[in-house]
């Protein structure tokens, strides 16, 4: 009988070993290298975000009377966009402010650079920042989206610490009046990094297009997209939705967040779509054409944000969708009746089928839920959840989550989920909606940073203590894409058992993690094998003999 291992969890006014502390135990799974000799790794975190030198408030100028866009816009960005071995990021500050790029300092500070770089964006609501090698020549490039017929932004990266704005040139031109989430994947598999962009609340009229799916036709120096929405299959299999027997006139597009995953095994990325007022939907990539694959188990309405990765280790890639309420409601008295609704946890059967396990897991009850991260907090081997919460500020609509506290739910490794959220200091309370989960300060553990919408940004440290080791690998593609989109990468830890992630532009709900794999590896601190699929099929077997450090790979 394999022993328990107790996980303290301990929640501190400053930092752990000092100052009044309180202590939970909470059971866990063993290490991943099965041993029964347990250890003892506390998990704590700590608001930083002063001292940190983060000091964004994200504002609109309508203040207690936004457009209901302007209320979830927003959002965050993480990535090594200057190539000096850490993870900086783009942040939007709401169209009372400036949006910022905080390049990380390598001291565990950040400083606001935006201008010097030519992205300080102002007097625009702004959403879903994302970065991406557009143009194939090594340096990261920034999308910014808008909502309310505010302008989308394109900004080449020049490789010198500045930014060039071509979005005149790129091709982006919508008739849509909100791009709220964009994510970026070699999608027609001709090598490089396309676009996908939703749009919520744009009315699909017959004969319009749908300006969701864009090809990339950069070379170096020269960002060009070109709208290939309808060649891709995406009338039939999205628009569908929108216009139907039942209800022949058009109605809106409600899709909050695409996310790119090769749920299938194929070799080429699907779509994972989650839509406010309308089930989730999945569009199987077939040759370059997407097809609509219905579903029993997408039973979730209302979704928010959205996580991808191996959330039972079992290799293939599960999901996870947030929900903009726990329960129904009933018509103009907004009160909660008997009816539950929630997040939901999606597991994948290795060929792109789903289960739902959200309440036998315990992640169903998560409040009014936004962007979603799946990361490995404790590094115990086993992938945790992370979202923020919030609706209702100013008096608005559901207020009663206005004060809605963020989850974390830590995986004990027994098929089940135990939100310890508050135990450790990461319940923020104000109106959340995107966050990054990177291991910004570089010390092996995974950090916090949320976009709140109306409210600071909010940075946490991770202070997990020792005992738990990790991995982290960076991957560098053949051009065009370099970032290695749509690799899979398997760490091998025994003979039983092999942690797996994919390469992409890991965006959750308006906000987009650094690609940058965190494996954590329990007490296992010996020899691993990483096994690499790159994106067009060549292999890479390699041994690291020395874990708790970073690894850069080339193709």
């Amino acid at each position: 009988m394999k022993h328990l291992t107790l996980l303290t969890v301990c929640l501190l006014l400053g930092a752990c070993g000092g100052g009044s502390e309180s202590s939970t135990e909470i059971e866990v799974a063993p290490p991943v290298n099965g041993t029964d000799s347990p250890i003892e790794v506390v998990l704590s975190f700590t608001d930083v975000t002063s001292s940190a030198g983060i000091n964004l408030y994200h504002a609109n100028r309508f203040g207690s009377n936004p457009s209901m866009p302007s209320m979830f816009s927003g959002g965050v960005a993480a990535e090594d966009y200057d190539k000096d071995g850490d993870i900086d990021f783009y942040i939007v500050g709401g169209e009372s402010g400036e949006n910022r790029l905080y390049q990380n300092q390598g001291n565990g500070t950040f400083v606001d650079v935006a201008a010097q770089a030519g992205v300080d964006v102002s007097d625009e609501k702004g959403s879903g920042p994302t970065f991406a090698d557009i143009d194939g020549d090594g340096w990261l490039d920034l999308f910014v989206g808008a909502v309310d017929y505010d302008d989308v932004f394109v900004f080449r990266n020049k490789g010198d610490g500045t930014f060039e704005d071509v979005t005149a040139s790129s091709g982006l031109e919508f008739s849509a009046d909100n791009s709220v989430s964009a994510t970026f994947g070699d999608i027609d598999q001709d090598g490089d990094v396309d676009l996908f962009i939703s749009h919520w609340g744009h009315v699909l009229n017959e004969g319009d297009s749908l300006e969701i799916i864009w090809r990339n036709d950069s070379t170096i120096g020269n960002i060009r997209f070109v709208d290939i929405s309808t060649e891709m299959g995406l009338s039939d299999a999205y628009a569908e939705q929108f216009r139907t027997e039942a209800s022949p006139e058009a109605e809106p597009d409600s899709s909050f967040v695409p996310s790119l995953s090769d749920i299938d095994g194929d070799g080429d990325f699907d779509l994972l779509l989650v839509s406010d007022y309308g089930l989730t939907k999945i569009l199987r990539n077939d040759n370059g054409i997407f097809t609509r694959v219905y579903s029993d188990a997408l039973i979730d309405q209302f979704g928010m944000g959205s996580a991808v990765g191996d959330i039972d280790n079992d290799g293939d890639m599960d999901w996870y969708v947030t929900s903009i309420a726990e329960k129904e409601y009933d018509g103009e008295d907004k009160n909660p009746t008997e009816g539950y609704r929630g997040n939901t946890l999606y597991l994948n059967d290795g060929n792109g089928e789903f289960s739902n396990v959200s309440m036998s897991r315990g992640v169903a009850d998560g409040g009014w839920g936004w962007g979603a991260c799946f990361a490995d907090f404790n590094n115990d081997g086993l992938l945790d959840i992370y979202h923020v919460n919030g609706w209702g500020q100013n008096g608005q609509l559901f207020a009663m989550f206005q004060d809605d506290e963020s989850r974390l739910f830590i995986n004990n490794g027994d098929d089940t989920f135990t939100d310890v959220a508050a135990n450790v200091g990461v319940n923020d309370s104000n109106q959340g909606r995107g966050l990054s989960c990177n291991d910004f300060d570089n010390d092996g553990d995974v950090d916090i940073l949320i976009a709140n919408n109306q409210g600071p940004a909010v940075f946490y440290r991770n202070d997990l203590s020792q005992g738990h080791h990790y991995l982290k690998l960076n991957l560098t593609g053949k051009a065009p894409n370099t970032e290695a989109l749509g690799a899979k990468v398997g760490v091998r830890i025994s003979d039983d058992l092999t942690l797996t992630k994919e390469v992409r532009v890991d965006n959750n709900y308006v906000s987009q993690n650094a690609n940058e794999l965190h494996f954590g590896l329990g007490s296992h601190n010996g020899e691993v094998s990483v096994n690499i699929t790159w994106p067009d099929g060549e292999q890479t077997q390699m041994l690291v003999s020395t874990v708790d450090r970073s690894v850069n790979i080339s193709q």
